[in-house]
């Protein structure tokens, strides 16, 4: 750090640190340890704001500062950042999180560049993780997830209770992504408004 740089104020950094959760604010990654970046350049703004700063792993704060990616994106991740911290628990973040990580690597995995979000997207109906796994969570507890299902972004399987009824592969309680969550998700990684 130049001389000439004061030293970001601790209130601040703790700040930046507790709403990205103490890991990387973008969302595919989500990495620890984290280090605070000047969204703007510090060169051209010469101060610390709390929206001017965002923590990044350090590998996503050297590519961000190499230019492969952009302000732009940048200050969407931070804006997705008070969109989900604002209207979501913690608990909900988390399940988000695993779902933008699970999604983000199959669709980096698809050949030929095509997307996996799209084709899940167009062709799965609400009640399917595709395969991936399943988060469960207790009957008792499913308030958890209670502005998730408010907002039509999870549903939270139940087991047929009809006589005779089959039971299905997946578990009690597992929170399932609607469409609705997968183009949320889709959002989220995509560094778009949510």
């Amino acid at each position: 750090m130049t001389q000439d740089r004061p030293e970001i104020p601790t209130a601040l950094k703790r700040a930046v640190l507790v709403e990205a959760g103490h890991r990387c604010a973008i969302p595919t990654c989500r990495q620890t340890p984290v280090e605070l970046a000047h969204i703007a350049p510090w060169s051209k703004v010469k101060e610390h704001t709390f929206d001017n700063l965002i923590a990044l792993c350090p590998t996503c704060h050297t590519r961000f500062d190499r230019g492969e990616m952009d302000r732009r994106s940048m200050l969407q991740y931070k804006q997705n950042l008070e969109v989900l911290n604002g209207r979501y628990t913690d608990v909900e973040r988390q399940i988000l999180k695993i779902y933008a990580r699970i999604l983000g690597e199959v669709e980096r995995e698809m050949p030929d560049g095509g997307s996996l979000l799209t084709l899940m997207r167009d062709s799965v109906g609400a009640a399917g993780t595709f395969g991936f796994g399943d988060i469960a969570i207790h009957r008792d507890m499913v308030w958890l997830v209670s502005n998730l299902l408010d907002d039509g972004i999870v549903e939270v399987h139940k087991q047929p209770t009809e006589r005779g009824a089959e039971p299905t592969p997946r578990p009690n309680g597992a929170v399932l992504l609607t469409r609705k969550g997968i183009d949320l998700i889709k959002r989220m990684i995509a560094a778009e408004p949510l």
